[in-house]
């Protein structure tokens, strides 16, 4: 392995590893307005169920790493802290995965600028991976969404009555 080739694995690999865990810390620092004001792209479009249902997301979605403990938020507490305040926690949080992982996907093709030219189909390629393995993180966030507005919903009507 020459020098150069180590190099570039080291530059290579400190892009991917600031790119992806940066901007998981990032996003928690757009305002929250951010996450609120761009309802229409959290929604859930009707095309999406038959998707999910089509890719059964609800079968390898619990299979997928999860880094809620990072960040301090442990959603298998669902069952045991089940109030709105904590749904509204759960869902902020998968408004930050979803950007999170959609804004990885898409960054991940700059890869492509830090590398020689002679090296841009590696980058094209991990980049394209990069995208491929962030889309199923993207898709179990806007799967879980509904269920938990659902919930909420159910516990708001609950405490006016």
């Amino acid at each position: 392995m020459t020098w150069f080739t180590l190099w570039m694995v080291v530059i290579n690999t400190s892009f991917w590893l600031i790119l992806c865990f940066g901007f998981a810390f990032l996003v928690r620092y757009f305002p929250k307005s951010f996450y609120e004001k761009n309802q229409w792209f959290f929604k859930e479009y009707r095309f999406e169920k038959k998707i999910y249902k089509r890719i059964q997301v609800d079968k390898w979605k619990d299979k997928l790493p999860e880094w809620g403990s990072v960040f301090k938020f442990e959603k298998k507490n669902l069952n045991q802290n089940l109030s709105i305040s904590y749904i509204n926690t759960f869902i902020l949080e998968t408004k930050y995965a979803e950007i999170g992982h959609l804004g990885m996907a898409i960054l991940g093709f700059a890869c492509i600028l830090v590398n020689p030219s002679d090296y841009a189909m590696m980058a094209i390629i991990c980049s394209t991976i990069n995208f491929i393995i962030q889309i199923p993180f993207c898709l179990i966030q806007r799967y879980n969404r509904p269920r938990l507005n659902r919930i909420k919903l159910r516990l708001e009507n609950k405490e006016t009555k």
